[in-house]
């Protein structure tokens, strides 16, 4: 009998063994793990990053799209659909931005997410190394443009402390929502301080209006500042802040 109770017990403990192991084997990937595949997954990014992206990153900026695959990114100076009609980013495709900066527009999507899944935002343009500002300066100055473009000689602009942000609303297959004007439409059309006027007058329609306060409302509710002149255009703090705080892309 006792050799019987024994056997009995021996049985028990091994079966509770072998439910002990089955279940760790079914047990969630954990927290490091996942730390670990995200790590993995920068490393594989960051070795595929052009100069000027290796340069940004190297200086603690970061991918938004890396941190929100959702976010649509389409760097417009990359292309030569732009208002001076050249690649003005011939080594710069992905949108880098101060953490901080950048964790707002993650903030932002979520939030579009949340009440209309049909949408997304586009980052239009980020961060942008004084080198090229120099380079686009230099491309406008002598033609009208060039008051569309900042001087570098004169200081950095928020897009060159990586501050700085033109964003836009489209639909999932990236066709822009209505904003009344395209992106880079320098015009009283673009500003944001008559649009009541803009739609009275027939220059803007009332759902570019509204859109234009959809876009306002996520971004001002993450803490983002809009210029008064562009739409499109969202500031981390006021310009005599960041030249106080930030120090510009530069090399």
């Amino acid at each position: 009998m006792k050799h019987l109770v024994n056997t009995f017990f021996r049985l028990l403990a091994l079966s509770l063994l072998l439910m002990a192991c089955r279940q760790q084997a079914l047990a969630p990937v954990t927290t490091t793990d996942t730390v670990v595949d995200s790590v993995a997954q920068q490393t594989v990014a960051s070795s595929l990053d052009t100069k000027t992206e290796a340069f940004l990153r190297q200086l603690g900026l970061v991918d938004v799209h890396e941190l929100d695959t959702s976010i649509q990114v389409h760097l417009v100076y990359a292309t030569a659909d732009n208002f001076v009609g050249k690649v003005l980013y011939t080594d710069l495709h992905k949108a880098f931005l101060l953490p901080d900066m950048a964790e707002k527009v993650v903030r932002a999507q979520r939030l579009l997410k949340a009440d209309r899944p049909d949408l997304s935002l586009m980052v239009l343009d980020a961060a942008r190394p004084l080198s090229i500002q120099r380079q686009m300066f230099h491309i406008v100055a002598g033609t009208p443009q060039n008051i569309y473009v900042a001087n570098p000689n004169k200081g950095p602009g928020m897009h060159n402390y990586g501050a700085a942000v033109d964003i836009t609303i489209v639909t999932l297959s990236g066709q822009m929502i209505d904003m009344g004007t395209p992106f880079d439409h320098f015009g009283p059309e673009a500003n944001i301080d008559r649009e009541k006027q803009l739609v009275a007058e027939g220059k803007i329609s009332r759902q570019a209006y509204e859109n234009r306060l959809m876009l306002r409302r996520l971004m001002k509710s993450v803490g983002l500042i809009p210029l008064w002149s562009e739409w499109w255009h969202f500031n981390l703090m006021p310009q005599e802040q960041a030249d106080r705080e930030l120090k510009p892309l530069d090399w």
